[in-house]
């Protein structure tokens, strides 16, 4: 086992902008407004800067202030605090006037109901609708839920109900007893992440195609009308929109990572801040969106890719496992992060398909729920399922998978069931042994994949997801686990007990583990080490760019 006391970040802090290499992705949010103007932080590996930009003259101008605009907080009576309180509700959102007020009530076990309520302050009515959920509340995800329009007229909120997350709207002067009514509305996108009323005819909105499940774009929907465009495509689908004056202000991809693009709905012009040594291009090159048997990917092929060519191959797998890998970046830096590893052994002449397989977010209820009773069976099925399709289109060597915390877990889980396919793994703070850790848990949402805690009824679950179980068809392929020390969601135990076992059968395996890293690395030395150790688990050299 091998330890490092250096330290480095792979998520979601900070960066500074002199010089940007392949690992020093920057994304970009918004901290606050006031009139025409945004502020604006730029965070990368360790290092921050904050900007405030004017969104008509697109100039910015550096800053220390953290904070921009009154910021009002929502406050509510002590009677509905109570109310809010008793029912664990979430996603609380008032009218303008605060005659209204909208909030959430999330599907738990037994009883696995959702509730939409609208509530009549003045009067103290409640209106609800609930729904049955058989998984987890994939609603209780979403951004935004409920968003009331200007005039207050009319109600927006999302439902996965008919299998997408969709958008549905209540005309406030219809309530009647204790319900209400809803029209799902009509759009182009499949599914919905977020959405905002610019006025009260005018909704914009974040969403995917079904066509290519990885095109997220800003879409403008006239509510009277019901025409329905795309303004912007590559948006980030976890950043709200923003207006600010009168332009609208969102996160798309950029460079290196994501970043605010201005849109004016009245010159139907598209904008970016002109932020100081931040590239705004839009730059995807040789990535391909694919079909692999019953779930998707992205292919990214080398540069001077040669069909007569042989190259090793690196099937990447996300973790959540409600997540979607992505075209460029990931609008998580986190993610960010391992694509921009991915980008550096693309460019080193390794094929790699970064793989949804079921479960995995963007596809619809369905989809995300046939995950299931199948960990360890359904989701290595479509492991096996991309690593066919490698063969059949391309000529291959080896075949290595690599993945984060779920990830992580069906790399190692598909090593032991086919230890004749891969030449090796790279778990990173991935699970190793499910029954332990829920065990030790009690609660968590995986709780939902396996029917519960450790019982005689699910016991065959839990013996299908095990990894440890089948370390003995090991061969000597390399197993490479990497963990960060403070891990609070995959905590140490769980790699040092995986590593105990593989060494005590004599198997070729390497535990690394980096202090004070939690499940999202935050220091620079250990990203770029991670980076190193990927490519030497295939057996070339690291690129340089791994430690810049």
């Amino acid at each position: 086992m091998t330890k490092f006391k250096y330290l480095i970040l792979l998520s979601i802090f900070f960066i500074s902008f002199l010089k940007v290499e392949a690992l020093d992705i920057q994304y970009g949010s918004i901290l606050g407004n006031k009139g025409n103007n945004v502020l604006i932080q730029y965070y990368g590996i360790e290092k921050k800067n904050n900007y405030i930009c004017n969104v008509l003259s697109f100039k910015c101008i550096t800053t220390k202030k953290t904070n921009l605009g009154a910021t009002i907080p929502t406050t509510f009576k002590a009677s509905i605090k109570k109310e809010l309180k008793e029912k664990e509700a979430s996603h609380a959102t008032l009218s303008r006037s605060n005659k209204w007020l909208a909030y959430y009530i999330s599907a738990e076990e037994p009883d696995n109901v959702r509730t939409y309520v609208i509530k009549d302050i003045k009067k103290d009515v409640n209106y609800i609708v609930s729904s049955g959920v058989s998984y987890w509340d994939l609603v209780d995800e979403q951004k935004t839920v409920f968003l009331f329009s200007p005039d207050e007229k009319t109600l927006i909120y999302t439902d996965d109900k008919d299998d997408t997350m969709s958008l549905y709207k209540v005309d406030m002067s219809t309530l009647t007893n204790t319900t209400f009514e809803n029209t799902k509305i009509s759009v182009t996108a499949w599914n919905i992440a977020t959405f905002m009323f610019y006025d009260s005819q005018t909704i914009y909105y974040v969403g995917n195609s079904k066509e290519n499940p990885y095109k997220w774009s800003l879409y403008k929907l006239n509510l009277k009308t019901g025409i329905d465009e795309i303004i912007e495509t590559d948006v980030s689908y976890v950043d709200s929109i923003k207006k600010i004056g009168s332009s609208l202000v969102f996160i798309s991809l950029q460079e290196k990572g994501y970043g605010p693009e201005i849109y004016n709905p009245k010159t139907k012009k598209l904008s970016y801040l002109k932020v100081p040594n931040i590239s705004t291009k839009k730059i995807i090159k040789n990535e391909e969106y694919i079909k692999v048997g019953n779930g998707t990917g992205i292919i990214m092929t080398p540069p001077n890719y040669d069909a007569n060519k042989t190259y090793p191959v690196l099937i990447w797998l996300h973790g959540g496992p409600l997540r979607q890998t992505s075209m460029g970046y990931h609008p998580y830096h986190s993610y960010g992060l391992y694509d921009a590893m991915l980008k550096l052994l693309q460019k080193n002449d390794v094929l790699v398909l970064k793989l949804d397989y079921r479960g995995s977010f963007g596809f619809g209820r369905a989809y995300s729920e046939s995950i299931k009773g199948s960990v360890g069976l359904g989701d290595i099925e479509d492991v096996m399922e991309a690593v066919q399709y490698v063969k059949n289109k391309y000529h291959i060597s080896n075949i290595y998978l690599s993945g984060n915390s779920y990830g992580g877990y069906m790399s190692l889980r598909a090593v032991v069931e086919h230890p004749e396919t891969f030449k090796g793994v790279f778990s990173i703070n991935g699970v190793t042994d499910w029954e332990a850790l829920m065990v030790k848990m009690k609660t968590s949402i995986f709780n939902t994949q396996f029917y519960g805690l450790p019982n005689e009824e699910n016991r065959k679950l839990y013996d299908q997801a095990s990894i440890i179980n089948k370390i003995s068809n090991l061969g000597n392929q390399r197993i490479e686990i990497i963990q960060g020390e403070a891990d609070r969601t995959i905590p140490l135990w769980q790699a040092t007990l995986l590593y105990d076992k593989l060494k005590e059968a004599k198997k070729n395996v390497n535990l690394v583990t980096y202090p004070r890293e939690d499940h999202v690395f935050k220091y620079k030395k250990n990203i770029g080490d991670i980076c190193v150790r990927m490519f030497g688990l295939i057996g070339i050299e690291p690129d340089k760019e791994c430690n810049n």
